[in-house]
């Protein structure tokens, strides 16, 4: 401690006193050109920091820390070029955005409108080929990844039009958010975008029809985004830094590997030959050395260096609480917290439970370039939607609706358009696609009525409202029908 003292404080000091001075202890630090009070002359805004309760009663001075630092000083504001350069850093935050990059290119972009007949794909539409080929440099899946992983990071996500010599869209390059600044009027309206250009450049000024600008919406501002990282932000350098103290302490501790206990002490022959045998048998380099104690017994104990270095609930917390914010459960992106207590069924319900929160992220993702590509260049009639029906981990939802679709139609309760519609099929055109399935035996009174008289000689067939048995087959009124149906409901 007294090196401590004097490095930190008085390299000259030639002594250290301990006092007690009006019920507290204080040091006092003598030296061949002064003597003085150690927590009288470190002060903090003129109070002594053995009064300020912010203090460990002024010991904490010897750590050379004496300022405390609230939660608010440390984690700071980060801004869109620090969040996104954690995501090189900190690698939950890089697992979470890669699963949501990658599992948002199982729904390729289709490009359409809705018509009296169902959803019509405009499959030749340049848009298509646009999309599948943004960029000289880039394929629709790097552009994706681009455009999704600054959304998630920064709240914001950009994407420059490129124009060609008939004013339509050329080429689409996604931008880093902090590449890109809003400017607004008087008023508050967006009216263009600057572009960062270099170092020592001015920014380049971009219309506002030129790019296209998506959020995560942060209802504090509707301006700005709030994207999952910086809701995350706290738990993110809680995360890193237990990373780097662990990292710190295997790199900087010295603990010894074994401790040599014997009641008559050791000589400097003993240890040195004790310490050759021990070296030869671990082998030169390795971590730990022996450390002798003179005592009562003689024992050796094995030491378990930095084991409480792993904290489970405070990585486990941090873990959860990240992948919370980015709706992706840890087990699927082989977390500990996730796995701990993981198995096949908990896997299978948190892929479920994904991928109904990516259904939503689709959805928006629609929204924004529909605006960007479609309303903004004054195409009103055309949507851009993700094509969901061939992704696999929404399939079980399929099946549901499927066999739904079966049982109403079997059951009576639907037409065959009806149960095909609910099963995500196009109609069928024509009296086919309005008919009802009746039990074997049955047909429609309107089938009947449909069918042109035949004179084959024989007798009339009986009126509607008196059904008889000819044959096989019995006519059923409407109100029969109805009946039909109400015993399928019970």
């Amino acid at each position: 401690m007294f090196e401590t003292v004097k490095r930190f404080f008085n390299p000259n000091a030639s002594s250290i006193e301990f006092r007690r001075v009006e019920g507290k202890t204080r040091i006092f630090v003598g030296g061949s050109d002064r003597t003085f009070d150690l927590f009288r002359a470190a002060t903090l805004r003129g109070k002594s920091l053995a009064d300020d309760p912010r203090t460990s009663g002024g010991w904490d001075i010897l750590d050379g820390n004496p300022q405390w630092i609230g939660a608010d000083e440390i984690f700071g504001k980060a801004n869109s070029t620090e969040l996104e350069s954690i995501y090189r850093k900190a690698i939950i935050v890089y697992s979470c955005v890669r699963k949501i990059c990658n599992t948002a290119q199982e729904a390729p972009l289709r490009i359409g409108r809705d018509t009296p007949k169902g959803w019509v794909d405009q499959e030749n539409h340049y848009l298509n080929s646009l999309l599948a080929d943004p960029n000289p440099e880039m394929s629709y899946g790097e552009f994706l990844t681009h455009y999704i992983s600054h959304l998630e990071l920064t709240g914001r996500t950009y994407a420059w039009k490129w124009r060609n010599g008939v004013g339509q869209i050329g080429e689409l390059w996604p931008m880093p958010t902090s590449m890109v600044r809003e400017a607004r009027d008087p008023n508050g309206k967006l009216s263009h975008f600057l572009v960062y250009q270099g170092a020592n450049k001015d920014w380049l000024p971009v219309l506002r029809e030129d790019m296209i600008r998506q959020i995560h919406v942060d209802p504090s501002n509707p301006t700005l985004g709030l994207g999952p990282l910086q809701a995350a932000i706290r738990e993110v350098h809680t995360d890193t830094e237990r990373q780097d103290y662990i990292v710190e302490m295997l790199a900087n501790a010295r603990t010894p590997g074994m401790i040599l206990k014997q009641p008559e002490g050791w000589s400097p022959d003993q240890k040195d030959e004790v310490r050759a045998v021990i070296l030869d048998g671990l082998g030169k380099g390795r971590r730990g050395r022996p450390l002798f104690l003179d005592g009562e017994g003689a024992t050796i104990e094995t030491q378990a260096p930095l084991k409480d270095l792993d904290w489970p609930g405070v990585a486990n917390l941090s873990e959860t609480r990240i992948c919370s914010a980015f709706d992706v459960p840890p087990i699927i992106v082989g977390l500990r917290s996730g796995l701990e207590n993981g198995t096949y069924s908990n896997y299978e319900a948190a892929m479920k439970a994904f991928y109904h929160s990516m259904a939503g992220r689709w959805k928006m993702l629609d929204g924004g370039l529909t605006r960007g590509l479609l309303r903004d260049e004054g195409d009103t009639r055309l949507k851009i939607y993700h094509d969901t029906s061939d992704v696999r981990g929404l399939r079980d939802d399929e099946d549901k609706q499927i066999e739904r679709a079966v049982k109403l139609y079997t059951n009576n309760l639907a037409s065959k358009n009806e149960a095909r519609e609910i099963a995500g099929l196009k109609p069928i055109d024509g009296a086919d696609g309005t008919q009802f399935l009746l039990p074997m035996g049955y047909t429609s009174s309107l089938d009947a009525q449909d069918e042109p008289p035949k004179d084959d000689g024989q007798p009339d067939q009986p009126k509607l409202d008196d059904p008889q048995k000819v044959g096989n087959t019995k006519i059923a009124t409407e109100e029969q029908l109805k009946k039909l149906a109400d015993n399928a409901k019970q």
